[in-house]
């Protein structure tokens, strides 16, 4: 008889990029409080800003995982397929956690320049990218430089804590990669939504409206949602474009 794993084994992948990415987060959330503490102190949104900042980081974590969760697991489950469900669910967390990292590298600059996060739309309304690079790596290049450290650090420290020699040596039983897959998935959308009440409103950009200062409302989000957030217009008028 061949070995099978059990659900834990995947689970532990998955739980060890949430915690890992809602943890980073709230980190560098408290570090731009502690940059934008005066325009925070006046609006009088610390609370708000990291119950609604653990809103948008949890919605996050459902938007990079709702794919490795149930098509993953479903393709961890079979010999044939195991070893792309491997590849898929390491691209995903690794993808994803890369994303976040980077996005907030560049969003300092944002906040100084623009008083915003950046997404979609102001990173394509940068004129002369290549120019306006250049001009960072000069003016900040021991920040940067460190942050990149910082971002390499992370993505060691996340690769060794995932095992990936020893992830998916097996297939996962069928009843655990099927259960798996249902509660993950129901649990993602959960999170997307952010309520689970299906009949209310999801999740969206209005809800980080906590004062009347833009830049403290922007520091409730965090980048690399706001930036997928901001896909949703472009990839709706190619829909009806196509249809």
């Amino acid at each position: 008889m061949k070995s099978t794993l059990p659900a834990t084994h995947l689970l532990r992948q998955f739980l060890l990029f949430v915690l890992t990415v809602v943890f980073l987060l709230t980190l560098i959330r408290a570090a731009y409080g502690l940059w934008q503490y005066p325009k925070l102190a006046d609006s009088d949104a610390l609370v708000p800003l990291f119950l609604q900042g653990l809103r948008y980081d949890i919605a996050l974590v459902g938007l990079v995982c709702i794919v490795p969760v149930i098509l993953g697991t479903l393709l961890s489950m079979l010999d044939t397929t195991r070893l792309f469900a491997r590849f898929l669910i390491t691209l995903f967390l690794t993808g994803g956690l890369l994303l976040v990292l980077l996005l907030e590298l560049i969003t300092p600059w944002f906040l100084q320049t623009q008083g915003l996060r950046p997404d979609l739309q102001l990173l394509n309304g940068v004129e002369n990218p290549g120019s306006v690079l250049s001009t960072i790596v000069s003016e900040h290049a021991i920040p940067l430089a460190v942050g990149a450290l910082l971002c390499v650090l992370i993505l060691i420290a996340f690769w060794s804590r995932m095992e990936l020699q020893r992830f998916l040596k097996y297939r996962l039983s069928v009843p655990a990669a099927l259960l798996l897959a249902i509660l993950g998935g129901l649990a993602c959308v959960v999170a997307i939504r952010s309520n689970v009440d299906l009949r209310s409103p999801a999740l969206s950009l209005a809800d980080s409206q906590i004062s009347t200062d833009e830049t403290v409302n922007d520091l409730a989000l965090n980048t690399a949602y706001k930036t997928l957030y901001s896909l949703l217009p472009e990839l709706n008028s190619r829909l009806l474009t196509t249809e």
